[in-house]
């Protein structure tokens, strides 16, 4: 599947696909919302195929994180059940994402990737305490959907640029959700538009960033023509 047009034709189709999503959300078209949600993880998945081996663990590990972002995204459109399982999904993806970048945040490891992760932890302190009150019997679930989203944050900041704006605006969009699920009348004005703009973008960075980490990456060889070569006595 790996092929240098499939990838640019995924990227490609993944920003239209953004692009639609967000102006369904401001025109209040949820049919078209819903529709192209399901394509976007979709897209990604198709973005991290074209570019690695599939027996790659980094392919691996992303294709998993994107399959269960794609449940997430559709589960609560099209099942009436899914109330708890919304933050169950997403924590799951994002362990996944933590796995994904773990080996990677390792080899880059320096003291400036350390101070930029610190404030990150505040972040999701100051989410726990505002939503640890409302969050009723889902509270353990919270407790390990901070954890989660720090330790995302923490090693998104510590592999490159891409990663790093790509974890935090996955931070920022986490932390809008996780009020709206474990904060009982939390509003924010626009909040469809904050957390779906910042999750499309950041989660686009995200597999930007590690799809650049990987040195074994990406396209087979071009074939070359066949040539003759006469060699004469």
């Amino acid at each position: 599947m790996r092929s240098r047009k499939t990838h640019a034709a995924a990227w490609a189709a993944y920003a239209v696909m953004a692009c639609v999503h967000m102006a369904a959300l401001a025109a209040n078209l949820p049919g078209l919302a819903l529709a192209t949600k399901a394509l976007i993880a979709p897209l990604l998945i198709v973005v991290v195929l074209s570019a690695l081996p599939r027996r790659q663990p980094t392919a691996r590990w992303l294709t998993l994180a994107l399959v269960l972002a794609f449940l997430n995204d559709v589960v609560p459109g099209f099942t009436p059940w899914s109330h708890g399982l919304d933050p169950l999904l997403f924590m799951l993806a994002l362990a996944v994402y933590a796995i994904t970048l773990a080996p990677h945040w390792v080899r880059e490891l320096d003291g400036l990737h350390l101070l930029l992760a610190i404030p990150y932890g505040g972040v999701v302190i100051g989410l726990f305490l505002a939503c640890a009150g409302g969050a009723g019997p889902l509270l353990p679930l919270l407790v390990v959907y901070a954890i989660v989203l720090a330790a995302v944050a923490f090693l998104s900041a510590g592999v490159n640029p891409l990663t790093w704006i790509g974890g935090t605006l996955l931070l920022f969009s986490s932390s809008v959700l996780g009020m709206s699920w474990f904060l009982p009348g939390a509003w924010i004005p626009q909040s469809d538009l904050w957390v779906m703009g910042s999750y499309l973008t950041g989660q686009a960075l995200l597999v930007l960033g590690i799809l650049r980490t990987v040195s074994a990456r990406r396209w087979a060889p071009e074939p070359a023509g066949a040539s003759l070569v006469i060699v004469e006595g």
